[in-house]
Order: C-alpha cells, then sequence, then structure tokens
C-alpha cells in the first residue's frame, strides 16, 4: 500500500495534465463552450488555449523545485498530502470557471493543478529514498509506467466524460485528489530519514534553472532534457489541433488517440525499460530514444486516419519511454542522498519550463499551421540527441584500468 499510494499521486499529477487536450481544444479552438464570440478569430482562439495550457506547466515550473527542496526539509509524506488538496481546489474552480464561462478562473484552475503537479519530483524522491542504484532506473520506471497510465486515462475520461458537460472531468478528477489525499495521509510511509534545512522561495524555480545550466557534471543533461521537452511538449500540447484539423477528429477520436499513446508508453516503461535497464547503461538507452522518435515522428504527417496511427503509436511510446526515466536515472546517480529532492526537483523544472513556453507564443500559429506539432517535435529530438552526444564524455579505457589498477 506504501507504493500503491505513491503510485496513485504520480497517476493524479499526469492525469491533470493530459485530462484537458480533448476538452480545451473544441471548447475554446471550435468555440463550442460559447466562451468566445463569433467574430473572434481562429489564431486568437489558438492563442488562448495556448495560454491555458501554459498555465499548468508554469505551476509545475515553479511548484516541482519549491515541492522538492520543501519535502527535503519538512518531510515527503506532508508535501504530497499537501499538493493533493490544492489539486482538489484547482479542479473545483475549473468546474466553477466553465459554469460562469470565465476565462481568468480558468486559468486560475490550472496554475492552481499546475503547482499541486509539482509533487512529481518528491514522488520521485521516495522512489529515490528507497531504492538502490542497481534498481533505481526499474523503479523508475514504474513510476512512468503510472505516469502514463495517467495520462490514459486523463484524455481518456476528459473526451468521454466531455460528452455529459465540460464540468464533469473536472469534478471526477477532484474527487480522485480527495481519495488520494486520504490514502496518502493513512498509508505513505515517511522516507527522508535526514532532514535538509534548506530556504525555500517562490523564485525557487528561476535560481534552480540557473543552477542547472552552471552544473559541469549535469549540465548536458540538462540542456538535453529541456530541448526535448521544448519538443515533446510542443508534440503533445498541439497534437489536438493537428489531429482535428489535418485528420478530422472529435472528442472521442482525439481521446482515444491519447489514451493508445499513453497505454503503449506505460507498457514500455513498466516492461520493457525494466529489461533493457539490466544490460544496458541509462546513456545509451536515452540517446537511441531521442534518436529513434526523432526519426518517427514524421511518419504522422503521411497518416490518413486512426488506423495507420493505430499502428504507429506503439514505436512512439518505445522511444519516448526510454527518455524519461534515464535522464531521471542519471540525474539523480550523480546527487547526495540529501538533496534528491532538490535535484529532482531542478530536472522537473528545467522540464516544465520548456513544455511552458510553446503554449506563450505558438498557440495561434499552430491553428493556421497544424503541420507544426509533429515538425518542430522531430527536430527537437535530433537536436536534443546531438547536444547529449557532445556533451557526454565517457571514461576513456585506459583511464578506468588506471583507476581500478590503484584499487
Amino acid at each position: 500500500m506504501h507504493l500503491l499510494a505513491l503510485l496513485f499521486t504520480v497517476f493524479i499529477d499526469s492525469m491533470g495534465f493530459g485530462l484537458v487536450f480533448p476538452i480545451f481544444s473544441p471548447m475554446i479552438v471550435n468555440n463550442e463552450s460559447g466562451i468566445f464570440s463569433p467574430e473572434v478569430s481562429l489564431a486568437t482562439r489558438g492563442l488562448v488555449f495556448g495560454l491555458l495550457v501554459s498555465a499548468y506547466c508554469l505551476g509545475q515550473f515553479f511548484g516541482g523545485p519549491i515541492l522538492g527542496s520543501y519535502s527535503d526539509r519538512v518531510g515527503r509524506k506532508k508535501v504530497l498530502i499537501g499538493a493533493m488538496w490544492l489539486a482538489f481546489v484547482g479542479y473545483i474552480l475549473a468546474s466553477l470557471g466553465i459554469v460562469i464561462q470565465s476565462l481568468t478562473v480558468l486559468f486560475i484552475a490550472r496554475l492552481l493543478a499546475g503547482l499541486s503537479a509539482g509533487s512529481f519530483p518528491v514522488a520521485q524522491s521516495v522512489i529515490a529514498d528507497m531504492s538502490t542504484k542497481e534498481n533505481k532506473t526499474k523503479n523508475f520506471g514504474l513510476v512512468g509506467m503510472s505516469c502514463w497510465t495517467g495520462f490514459v486515462i486523463g484524455p481518456f475520461l476528459g473526451g468521454k466524460l466531455a460528452a455529459y458537460g465540460f464540468t464533469v472531468p473536472f469534478a471526477v478528477a477532484a474527487f480522485f485528489c480527495l481519495c488520494n489525499a486520504l490514502l496518502l495521509l493513512f498509508k505513505l510511509r515517511e522516507s527522508l530519514s535526514n532532514p535538509n534545512a534548506a530556504k525555500v522561495s517562490w523564485l525557487h524555480g528561476v535560481y534552480q534553472i540557473k543552477k542547472a545550466f552552471s552544473m559541469p557534471n549535469l549540465r548536458g543533461v540538462f540542456i538535453m532534457m529541456f530541448i526535448f521537452c521544448l519538443g515533446w511538449g510542443f508534440f503533445t500540447e498541439f497534437s489536438p489541433i493537428f489531429l482535428t484539423q489535418r485528420l478530422g477528429f472529435n472528442i472521442s477520436q482525439i481521446a482515444n488517440f491519447y489514451a493508445w499513446v499513453g497505454l503503449w508508453i506505460a507498457i514500455c516503461q513498466g516492461v520493457f525499460i525494466r529489461i533493457l535497464s539490466r544490460w544496458i547503461a541509462p546513456e545509451r538507452l536515452l540517446t537511441g530514444g531521442l534518436l529513434l522518435l526523432g526519426a518517427i515522428l514524421p511518419a504522422m504527417l503521411f497518416m490518413k486516419g486512426m488506423a495507420g496511427l493505430f499502428f504507429l503509436i506503439p514505436c512512439i511510446a518505445f522511444a519516448q519511454s526510454l527518455i524519461f526515466p534515464n535522464a531521471a536515472t542519471i540525474v539523480s546517480n550523480a546527487s547526495s542522498k540529501e538533496s534528491q529532492g532538490e535535484m529532482l526537483g531542478i530536472n522537473s523544472s528545467v522540464q516544465w519550463a520548456a513544455i511552458a513556453l510553446p503554449p506563450l507564443f505558438s498557440g495561434g500559429l499552430v491553428a493556421l499551421y497544424p503541420h507544426l506539432p509533429v515538425t518542430v517535435g522531430s527536430a527537437c529530438m535530433l537536436v536534443a540527441f546531438f547536444v547529449f552526444l557532445k556533451s557526454s564524455k565517457p571514461v576513456p579505457v585506459e583511464a578506468k584500468v588506471e583507476v581500478e589498477s590503484e584499487e
């Protein structure tokens, strides 16, 4: 039950991110909710769509390092429970914003939901606390499986329950948060043995970004993850526009698309990564995933419907599943036990800063050029591959032999 409570937290975080994808595209871009007057342009509605998505990402950007560092100070359990209550409030506000047709309330709701999802690096810290170096990648893969299971359920719930009203998915998400807060309270064991009295600031995310790119041993990993998440975020956030404009998908079909992607990523991270990590180093798996993903994504431009995507998505999912858990393993292995929360919080902050950027300025552009999520996403994967390849400096064989002989 200890691990179940933790994995359910990760599930809630990822579900909240994917929940809105099938909802916001028709609600905002196609204006099925009636929030905009008919004369509002498609580019403007696309811009608002992007800003709403970005609000959640900005919340994660600030929330990840704050909650991660705070968990090093007061313990993981208290932070995780508090984050679930914050998410509960965010989803209730989202329902209210839709009822009163207030974009301001919707923005606040998504920001709060994103802040609460900053608990993801805290959950990773619990895994790091309870893992050995040998099984850490396997356990991070289990977290990844839970994360992408949430990404399966999130869009699926959003798409299916929206048929009964746009507020219903958010009400169900709020109920899940309430249940998880109680599960954490009664079943999660505190894993932090040596609290760290580090100072926590609301600008911690900004400071952490600066710190991330000034750390010689991890600078290459963080730069690579920033570029990768820039592309992956652009792809996942704006795929609904690509699917509706280029392939004519409806809400239910968009939900099925995300569910199929998430299901295969969950399978790959929960099964294949655990097997591959026994034989292949995290650095090699990471570079292979970046190269494979950059080569596969452009095939989406030639798809005519869900039938082609049905066979392409497992390949995309396998490539993507090689990246997140191995990057987390590399960061965790380079960090001390007392700073796991901070370092994984930095990793989360770098990722969500990148994911938050594209929606801030490209929503209107994607509405006019719907192929961009695929082409830009693919280009970022290939750039990230070459950046990481250049920044990785494996120890020469001669040096290893010399060290072994000294021992």
